[in-house]
């Protein structure tokens, strides 16, 4: 009876091992901090009449402040919470007429390329907007 016990004992010690040393460690996951996008960027029209410019980027908690949007001056932004990977966006550029609907960004390349599409009205016209932005230098945190 002693034997089958230490028998039993020893297979179950051994599927134990064999379980736990069959088993991979998972790669971690890059997780990205929002403060990660601070920024100068360079915007790229794809496609619509926004033109090409550079844009500075700040952060404030999971919020992005994009200054210089669509070209239209540095006091002109647009806010827009990031969640994971994207955001979304809508409403008057700041200190303009232009009114924004439908605005999506997707972040790519760990976090140095974002792809956005936007709606964008002056009251009587509207046009699609597609652009890339590319991350070109980092602001300095604060500390």
């Amino acid at each position: 009876m002693k034997t089958i016990k230490i028998i039993l004992a020893a297979l179950m010690l051994i599927t134990f091992a064999a379980t736990f040393s069959a088993c991979e460690e998972d790669s971690p996951e890059t997780i990205h901090s929002v403060s990660e996008l601070s920024g100068t960027w360079s915007w790229i029209t794809d496609q619509g009449d926004a033109g090409n410019c550079d844009v500075n980027i700040s952060t404030m908690s999971n919020t992005i402040i994009i200054q210089n949007f669509q070209n239209q001056g540095s006091n002109e932004t647009i806010q827009a919470e990031v969640k994971n990977d994207s955001f979304d966006f809508s409403g008057f550029i700041a200190n303009s007429t232009f009114e924004i609907t439908e605005g999506h960004g997707t972040i790519l390349s760990n976090w140095t390329v974002i792809k956005i599409s936007y709606t964008i009205s002056n009251g009587n016209t509207s046009e699609k907007i597609f652009a890339t932005l590319t991350k070109t230098s980092v602001t300095a945190k604060k500390k």
